[in-house]
């Protein structure tokens, strides 16, 4: 249809005279029901009139417009427009074409479809006039309504401007009165909703609405059982009213229960359909029952998808008291729940996934420029900045705790490694051994990092090139002279940037005390020793017994010089960081060398045969000496005051040098030999047992004196390991070595001997006695108490002493006087009961170990390893083959004190 917006006397110059309608009279009433506005425009009203089929496909027509009226009847077969002027004299009327109708994406009546087939026999329409008069009469008697409130000019405007859009459906003006006055006969009903939705109470439901059903209706809404099909819509219109149509991006859709409240009313009621039914009303309750993204997300499954990488695993009920967890009847089996392949799932579930995988990515663009930095094709100076700024900023707690959620650390070694670290050059393979050592605070880390390739060979190989002259960072810890970093290969430009790295190891890094002394290798072992022992390998031991070597070798030189009177360590100065031997390294290059002993290497088959060369050629290069010599100096130091602050590491040192060398004597005849052959050897090992007992007394009086401390029970606690560790020694040598019986006896020292400088050769003190008899006193103090630790102790002493009076009359008659008892029958005796007791407690130990050791075994080997394990020379059933070699021993030792009491009785 066409607005027209002119004047009175343009259209009335417009319009010719037989146009003009011949009801005046109704025009006139009509007039006078519609509000009249002081405007100098015109009023302009438009009323439709629809053709629609009828039940019997006869033709009806509706009439509908902006007032209050019922529809009237017509009788031509298109619409006409009458065109009502505010003037009461003037009615015009033209017929029009109607304007094709727009496809609706939805409803819920059936739609008219113009242009479908009509039957052949398809008449004129009847004259029906006298059906709508009456319901005419009906409705105007009926309680009127208010008008409406008029269209003001800008809403007007804006509804003129959407009709202009090709978009917006156009909306007929029709009245509400009028459209709940006719209700027909229905072929398809909309189904009733089975249920209230959220929306309801805001937007009203169907139920609240003042239009009746007829009878007829209510019986087809009351079936809901099958709702009918819906054909496609073509050609209807919409009661959902938008502005400048798709042009703008947010469309609020308006109910119809909304629209007088808006002043939409005139332009939003719908047509009458052929059943009967309200097409606006259906368009009401469609959109009144749209369902909530709840429902939705019910609907479509979304809650209950399967992408989920992780997998619920299903729970297993318990099983019954009387089914003993059989199955019962009636049960339906739990389908399996699907695990799909890697890649067709969704990693990010929650938010909180999805804000780490952001912050790693950002971590990682924020330190790409370090990466950049470390180009293999970049200047050196560039590189080496870049790898400097790296271990600086992973000195920072937060900085390596973002790095350890990311692959920072992975990628940086592989950049490092690219940039040239690790293959000579002094100042990045020093960055990279520090990088090495700040991983190993984590174990975590360090797992990751050492299951690379190239990380244990690497550290190992450098190593192997580290020695107190060459070592850029401990020339610069030991404060040496410029011509020795020259020697070194240390440029004047170097040494600016390893004094940096050296103060950030030792004040920033938290892995040593400032008073340490820094050196690449200390770091590089420091690693190493961290790392689990199965990522070593046999190709790895020479460069382990090198590096060990040339740290044990200043320490014969500074016994020597610490009994003649000097300092074990020389002051710092230009030439000190030759005859400075490093504790803290030598401890990591002992633990690493303490797991080769005890078989937790990879040794692979083929590589057994070159065990026994490795170590008797570390033998033949007088390591039993110097080994010797290191436990002299951690004896010296743990006395001496001017050293206390060497006295922690010193304690660790000597702990690990005694495991080494219990491994290395143990049933091997070589080693005991060249541990005898050294004329410390009985001094250190016999000072230390009875250095380690008195320090032990006096601190558990200290503890029965209400002086509880940790620190106390802690130091009483290591004292009690060096001593056993002490005794474990004495034992393979006297166990190995005959000779051992008669050189612990000929060795005398006073028990109170305080370890004074002449003393360390030999004791010198006035009141010396028989080492065994020493023994026997320590053994004597260890009867009074009633700890499980001192009940062993006990034990393994007897099983010395018996051993030390096998075969040795002098040794027999020097042990008996000096242990404690009325007769030699009740010593034996007890002895024999102390040997029984430690016996059965090492067969359960070693028994138990055995068992524990065997499951792990079993359980982290495959068929292929446990044949591989089967080929080499120490395997767990080799381990526990020594084991039972030593409950024989014991048992022999048993059998032997029982025949001397026998003979004595």
């Amino acid at each position: 249809m066409q607005r027209t917006y002119s004047r009175k006397r343009n259209q009335r110059r417009s319009l010719p005279a037989g146009n003009v309608s011949e009801d005046s009279d109704e025009v006139v009433a009509s007039r006078e029901n519609t509000p009249q506005r002081p405007r100098k425009r015109q009023k302009v009203e438009v009323e439709v009139v629809i053709r629609s089929p009828t039940k019997n496909n006869h033709p009806r027509e509706a009439i509908r417009n902006s007032s209050d009226e019922a529809p009237a009847s017509a009788s031509s077969a298109t619409s006409k427009v009458y065109t009502r002027h505010s003037t009461p004299e003037v009615s015009v009327s033209c017929e029009v074409t109607p304007p094709p109708r727009r496809h609706l994406a939805r409803s819920t009546t059936t739609p008219i479809i113009e242009g479908s087939p009509q039957p052949s026999s398809r008449t004129s329409a009847r004259d029906l006039s006298h059906i709508f008069s009456s319901t005419t009469d009906t409705a105007k008697s009926g309680p009127s309504r208010p008008p409406l409130k008029a269209q003001t000019g800008v809403a007007r405007r804006m509804l003129a401007r959407s009709r202009t859009e090709s978009s917006v459906i156009s909306i007929n003006s029709t009245s509400e009165s009028g459209s709940g006055g006719v209700e027909g006969p229905s072929t398809h009903a909309t189904p009733r909703k089975l249920r209230t939705f959220r929306s309801d109470h805001q937007l009203g439901s169907p139920s609240e609405r003042p239009s009746t059903p007829s009878p007829s209706r209510s019986r087809v809404l009351d079936d809901v059982s099958s709702p009918p099909v819906r054909p496609s819509i073509v050609n209807t219109n919409t009661n959902v009213r938008t502005y400048a149509g798709k042009s703008r991006s947010f469309l609020v859709a308006l109910p119809q229960s909304q629209a007088g409240s808006l002043g939409l009313a005139s332009h939003s009621a719908a047509l009458i359909e052929d059943s009967g039914t309200i097409h606006g009303e259906s368009q009401e309750d469609d959109f009144d029952m749209r369902e909530s993204y709840t429902e939705l997300r019910e609907r479509w499954g979304v809650d209950a998808s399967e992408d989920d990488p992780r997998p619920v695993s299903p729970v297993r009920a318990s099983p019954s008291p009387k089914g003993k967890g059989k199955k019962r009847k009636g049960l339906r089996e739990e389908a399996p729940v699907k695990v799909l392949p890697y890649g067709m799932t969704n990693d990010l579930k929650s938010i909180t996934e999805l804000r780490s995988k952001g912050e790693s990515r950002r971590f990682l663009d924020e330190v790409g420029y370090l990466f950049e930095g470390l180009d293999a094709n970049g200047a050196l100076g560039v590189r080496r900045g870049s790898a400097l700024e790296i271990v600086t900023k992973l000195c920072d707690i937060d900085f390596a705790r973002r790095a350890k959620t990311t692959d920072f650390l992975g990628r940086a070694w592989e950049v490092l490694r690219e940039a040239g670290a690790g293959d000579g050059d002094k100042v990045l393979d020093s960055i990279l051994a520090f990088y090495a050592a700040l991983v190993a605070r984590d174990l975590a880390d360090l797992l990751d990092l050492a299951s690379k390739s190239d990380f244990a060979p690497t550290l190992h190989r450098m190593l192997a090139a580290l020695e107190r002259t060459n070592d850029p960072l401990w020339l610069i810890s030991t404060n040496a002279g410029s011509a020795e970093l020259k020697a070194a290969g240390v440029s004047k430009a170097e040494v600016l940037q390893l004094d940096n790295l050296q103060r950030l190891v030792r004040k920033k890094s938290g892995l040593f005390e400032e008073s340490d002394m820094i050196s690449s290798r200390l770091l590089v072992s420091h690693a190493l020793a961290a790392i689990s022992p199965s990522a070593h390998t046999l190709s790895h031991l020479p460069a382990l017994l090198h590096s060990l070597h040339a740290e044990l070798h200043p320490l014969p030189s500074r016994v020597h010089a610490y009994t003649s009177g000097l300092s074990l360590f020389p002051p710092q100065g230009p030439s000190s960081y030759m005859d400075t031997p490093s504790l803290l390294h030598l401890d990591n290059c002992l633990r690493l060398l303490d797991s080769y002993l005890i078989g937790s290497w990879t040794i692979p088959p083929e590589d057994t045969s070159s065990q026994p060369a490795s170590m008797d050629q570390f033998r033949d290069q007088e390591n039993v000496k110097a080994l010797v010599a290191l436990c002299v100096s951690c004896t010296i130091i743990q006395l001496d005051k001017d050293l206390e602050e060497y006295r922690p590491v010193a304690g660790k040192c000597i702990e690990t040098a005694l495991r080494v060398l219990i491994n290395l004597t143990h049933d091997d005849v070589p080693w005991c030999e060249a541990v005898l052959d050294e004329e410390l050897s009985i001094s250190a090992i016999m000072h230390l047992v009875v250095m380690a007992q008195r320090q032990r007394r006096l601190l558990e009086k200290r503890l029965n004196a209400d002086e509880a401390d940790e620190d106390i029970d802690e130091d009483a606690s290591r004292w009690l390991d060096r001593m056993c560790l002490a005794l474990g020694l004495l034992t393979n040598l006297v166990q190995a070595v005959p000779d051992a019986r008669v050189a612990i006896g000929d060795y005398q020292l006073d028990f109170a001997c305080p370890g004074k400088r002449g003393c360390i050769r030999g004791c010198r003190c006035p009141g010396r006695i028989s080492a065994l008899q020493c023994l026997a006193q320590v053994y004597a103090q260890h009867l009074a108490s009633a700890s499980e630790l001192d009940v062993v102790v006990r034990g393994h002493m007897a099983i010395l002493l018996g051993l030390l009076m096998d075969r040795a009359p002098g040794n027999q008659r020097i042990l008996l006087d000096a242990l404690p008892g009325s007769s030699d029958r009740e010593k034996l005796g007890v002895l024999i009961q102390h040997a029984q007791d430690f016996t059965m407690f090492y067969v359960t130990l070693t028994r138990k170990m055995a068992q524990a050791q065997s499951y792990v075994h079993d359980e982290d080997l495959d068929a292929e390893e446990v044949e591989a394990e089967a080929g080499s020379g120490d395997t767990l059933a080799t381990r526990v083959l020594r084991d039972s070699k030593g409950e024989a021993v014991a048992r022999s030792v048993i059998a032997f004190l029982g025949r001397l009491r026998d003979q004595g009785g």
